[in-house]
């Protein structure tokens, strides 16, 4: 079987943790998942011409325990082959501002599984993308955890 995708432009401002983009006839993506804590004084920018002066930004995240995380599950995968297929991805270009970690993009048969993200951050602001002005702006953080983040994943893999 041919297939045949055509694309024009892809533009993305982000691409957060544990996603994707996807481009193919055949796409498998098992098991994934993600776990995440924020503070942030400030949230996320995305655009152009957005102007912050003058701001005090204050997180205060002083948990005794703090974004405590226990995952012991089962991920059962089972073997898959993308079939002979004759694909063709034609496109102008894809444009990503911001990908974080754990995140793809995948051109092309793509077998993902088991993906895990677990995350805790305490930010003054969020993420900015584009051009944007920020001066005289003060942050300030209190994160006085006895025990931060702690994570215990014992997945179990059974493939068949």
């Amino acid at each position: 079987m041919r297939t045949n995708i055509q694309l024009g432009n892809i533009h993305v401002n982000t691409i957060q943790s544990t996603s994707g983009i996807f481009i193919s006839q055949t796409n498998f993506a098992n098991g994934w998942k993600s776990q995440s804590k924020s503070n942030s004084g400030f949230g996320d920018i995305a655009g152009d011409n957005s102007k912050l002066e003058n701001c005090i930004f204050i997180v205060s995240d002083d948990d005794v325990i703090d974004s405590s995380t226990e995952d012991n599950s089962v991920l059962i995968e089972k073997n898959v082959n993308p079939a002979n297929n004759d694909t063709m991805i034609q496109f102008n270009g894809i444009e990503v501002e911001l990908q974080s970690t754990n995140s793809t993009i995948s051109i092309g048969d793509s077998i993902q599984t088991g993906w895990t993200s677990k995350n805790k951050s305490n930010e003054g602001n969020g993420l900015f993308s584009g051009e944007n002005t920020i001066a005289h702006n003060k942050i300030l953080i209190n994160d006085r955890d006895i025990v931060d983040a702690p994570i215990n994943d014992r997945p179990i893999n059974t493939n068949l």
